[in-house]
This record gives C-alpha cells, structure tokens and sequence, in this order.
C-alpha cells in the first residue's frame, strides 16, 4: 500500500513539472507590466509575466513640481515605443534636440526608462547599433568595481544579485574611456537618426532583400580598429504575426535572420544584418517537393520582423559565429533541415542564445520555422545558456485587423 502511495506521490510531482511553463527568458533590468494581450484577438496564447511591453509611465508623487516637464518628455518617448510595423525616425530626431535630454538621463530612474524605451524604438527604426548601445544603459552597473580591464568585450563579473541578474562592471578598457562611454550615443550617431529621419519612413511594406557576397559580410569587421564590444541579435519575422501558423497558402513561410554589431574604441561601429536564402535552381526548388536547392546570403538591414532577441557577446564568441557563417556559404540550403531559422538559432546557439520549441510540420515535411520560433520567443521560451550579458527582447507585432493589409503589401 506504502508503494502504492508512493507511485501515486512521484506521478502527481511529475505531471506538475511537466506543466509548469519553462518561463527562462531574462528580465530587464527595470521591470515593467505585462505585455498587453491585444483584444481584437492578436494573440492567441498568454505573454509571459517577464516579456518586455511598452511600459505605462506614471507621475512618481515623490518628484517635485519643477520636474514635472521632464515626466512629460519621458512620457513623449514611451507613446513612440508601440510595435505595428511603421515606425518613423522624425519625432525621435526631434525630441532627441530638445534641452531636456540631459536631464532625463542624469537622473537614473528616469533614465533606465528613457534607455529602454530608446533601446525598442531604435530596433524598430532598424538602427540596431543604436539599440544596443540604449539596452546597454539599462544594464545593472556596479561603479565600484573598477580596475577589471577588458580583454575581449564588456566585462561582467560572475556573481550575481538576488534577483538573480548579473551584475555588469564599469570596467575602464582605455585610461580616458569606460565603456559606458564608448557606448555612449555620439555626435555621428545623432547624425544617422537626423539622416534616417529626413531619407524615409519604415512601412509595412517589405524592401526585397538584394544578394550579398560572403566577403561583404565578414570582410568590414576586420577593419583594424581595437574593439570595445560585441552584439549579435536574431530577427523572426512570422507568416502571421503573434500566431504559431507555419505557413500561409504555402508561399509566405516567414524568416528568420540575424545582425552582427562590432563597436570600436574610436567609438565608430561595424553592422551587418543578413539572412540565408535559397537560391532557387527552378520554381519548385526550396518547396516540400524539391526541399534541398543552392543556398545565398541576403541583405536584410531593411527586412522587418515580429520578435528580436539580442545581446553582447565576447570576441571569442563573435569569431566562432563568423567562422560558422564561412561553413554555411559551402551548404545547401534544405526546406527541412538547414533553412533560414536553422542558420538563425545556429548563430543564436554560438552567441548563447537558445529559443526553445522551434519546430513544426508541414506537407511532407518538418523543421525549425520563424511561425514556431518567434511564438517561443513571446511566450519568454528563451534561454540564456550561459547566464552572462543579459537578453534584449524585442517585439514588433502587427494587430490582427492590419494581417490583411499586410499580406496584400507584401504580394505587390
């Protein structure tokens, strides 16, 4: 009866864990609320409790009268974080002139806010160096810590806090510089975002993406200059976004791609973001019919995505995932087995990045797919394999009514 008892104690315990959600994704560094779940039925699955949303900015009753200004240029920043896919760089450019930037970012509440928000707007703007240098802020920094010198990337050291985040050093790399100041938003970068804003408006329409030569990819990091940091973030762009459909009629399959970051001591920086695509020997080809086919590099510094997961990695790291990209300009590119979402996680894999519950089927057919991937990344099925740097998520979801409009956009 006692081993009876027993068996039915261990099955029960069992039947929990399988379950409870696996829920490993990492929180920001200033938590926020939920994500909303959109009413009009864009999701269909619960966000989970730690995903990244656009915050909701409330007055601090603790602040004085005379701040009040401030509270009001944080709350302009946060209305510009949303995800829908058009996004416009021109009321950044202009807030970014305004007088008080500087006092939003010397006070640090209100500054880790402020990063944050930057970090998912610039992302969504596709000025990924730029969000990476905001998400850089948000990180917990400890500036006693000093003395530990960069070697390879931004040093962190190994304990932790209790709540279970890293804690990051303000470790100095040059005698005059930190890396918080090499990371810090530049005059060339105020440049670019005036630019970005004066040359075109991101759209949910979709640039093709034009082929891109190995060279060109791997060559522009090895430009002599000492580095300061290393980023790589992968993009998952879903055939319907917010939803686990791995398909649409057959021809709109999604993609995943990802961006490599070098940022160098002279504050200057490397960005490449590009995809692997077949390269179609017939109209059949990279079909379940005919699923294996030649294989090409895409430029996708202007493709858009639903789901974005970054962070900064160690040059040890950066140089293993050039040297699997050198391996995959010699593969086939296979509906199955090798696709765009298998060089993507790939990459994420090398970078310590790994996304849980990948896989689908398909006629004839299954594998790793953006419908699949992307819908772990909002469900925080996201593993940070070797508890360092941190994870920035990023969502840009389109709202079901606008699935329409977007599909047809696309077939135009």
């Amino acid at each position: 009866m006692k081993a009876l008892l027993r068996w039915i104690g261990y099955s029960a315990i069992l039947l929990l864990s399988l379950k409870a959600p696996l829920y490993a994704q990492d929180a920001p560094a200033v938590r926020y609320a939920q994500l909303r779940v959109d009413s009009s039925g864009g999701h269909n699955r619960a966000i989970a409790a730690n995903a990244f949303k656009k915050p909701d900015i409330a007055a601090d009753n603790t602040l004085n009268a005379a701040d009040i200004d401030e509270d009001n240029y944080l709350q302009k920043v946060a209305d510009l974080d949303v995800y829908g896919k058009k996004h416009d760089a021109r009321p950044i450019a202009s807030l970014l002139k305004s007088n008080q930037l500087e006092a939003i970012t010397s006070d640090k509440k209100r500054s880790h806010k402020f990063y944050y928000h930057m970090a998912n707007i610039f992302a969504r703007l596709r000025m990924y160096s730029l969000a990476m240098k905001c998400y850089f802020k948000t990180l917990q920094v400890e500036d006693e810590h000093v003395g530990a010198h960069l070697t390879d990337s931004v040093a962190v050291d190994s304990s932790y806090i209790p709540e279970g985040k890293s804690i990051f050093l303000r470790a100095n790399l040059l005698s005059d510089a930190s890396v918080a100041g090499l990371l810090a938003i530049n005059q060339a970068d105020e440049q670019m975002i005036i630019a970005d804003s004066n040359s075109y408006e991101h759209t949910s329409r979709e640039v093709k993406s034009p082929p891109v030569r190995l060279a060109n990819i791997i060559d522009p990091f090895d430009d002599g200059k000492k580095a300061s940091a290393y980023a790589m973030l992968i993009h998952i762009s879903q055939p319907v976004s917010g939803k686990r459909r791995i398909f649409v009629k057959l021809s709109k399959v999604g993609h995943t791609f990802i961006t490599l970051i070098k940022y160098n001591a002279d504050s200057t920086s490397v960005s490449r973001s590009f995809g692997f695509y077949p390269k179609k020997e017939h109209f059949l080809s990279a079909t379940p019919l005919f699923p294996t086919t030649a294989s090409v590099f895409k430029n996708d510094e202007q493709h858009g995505w639903d789901e974005t997961v970054g962070k900064f990695i160690s040059e040890r790291r950066f140089k293993r995932i050039l040297k699997v990209i050198k391996q995959y300009d010699q593969k086939n590119y296979n509906l199955n087995k090798n696709n765009c979402t298998d060089f993507g996680l790939s990459l994420a894999s090398t970078a310590g990045i790994s996304i849980l519950y990948t896989k689908g089927s398909w006629p004839l057919g299954s594998g790793n797919n953006p419908a699949s991937a992307g819908q772990s990344v909002l469900e925080g099925k996201v593993l940070n394999t070797d508890n360092r740097y941190g994870l920035f998520i990023c969502n840009d979801l389109v709202q079901l009514e606008s699935q329409e409009i977007r599909a047809k956009n696309q077939d135009k």
